[in-house]
């Protein structure tokens, strides 16, 4: 619910913004219960494509495994679309007073925030943090990914990714 009421009104801003583009593209869009449906299908209302996604009752896995691409929120979503192999755009909206003390200099040395760029080391998804996040700059990001000429070197990346994080656990309990 915390992440559709930051992210929730900018994504469906973000579809809006795509469908413009493509009007051929379909969206589906995951919801975790009822209240969240409920927040996300009045900033669909909002942004004027009330009817335009096909919202489901959870089924994530299932989305994602559907999809050309995820628009998704950084965090567990992220690390599951990856072990999907879909190339995604990651957005991250922090709270007011968390940004600022994430300012302190030395506090965040990493150059990257999502999953897959962190798994990899290097940037394989674009990622938008606090005011980056706007349909403008989302929008133009998810048609990257999903007419990226390089998507089996995305997808190997990913590969690889999901082998180093198995580690045969199984066997080495």
């Amino acid at each position: 619910h915390g992440e559709v009421s930051r992210l929730g009104y900018d994504f469906a801003r973000t579809i809006a913004w795509v469908a413009q583009h493509r009007p051929d593209m379909q969206f589906v869009a995951p919801m975790v219960n009822a209240r969240t449906k409920a927040l996300f299908a009045g900033f669909l209302r909002e942004a004027g494509i009330e009817g335009k996604v096909r919202m489901l009752d959870g089924q994530a896995h299932a989305a994602m495994a559907a999809s050309d691409a995820v628009l998704l929120a950084s965090g567990t979503a992220t690390l599951e679309a990856t072990l999907s192999k879909r190339p995604m755009v990651v957005a991250y909206r922090l709270g007011f007073l968390t940004s600022l003390i994430l300012k302190v200099p030395g506090l965040v040395t990493s150059p990257f925030f999502s999953q897959p760029n962190l798994l990899a080391n290097r940037r394989i998804v674009p990622e938008f943090f606090n005011d980056a996040v706007t349909a403008e700059r989302l929008g133009p990001a998810l048609l990257e990914q999903i007419d990226r000429p390089d998507r089996a070197d995305v997808v190997a990346t990913f590969t690889g990714i999901h082998q180093a994080l198995r580690r045969d656990a199984s066997r080495r309990a």
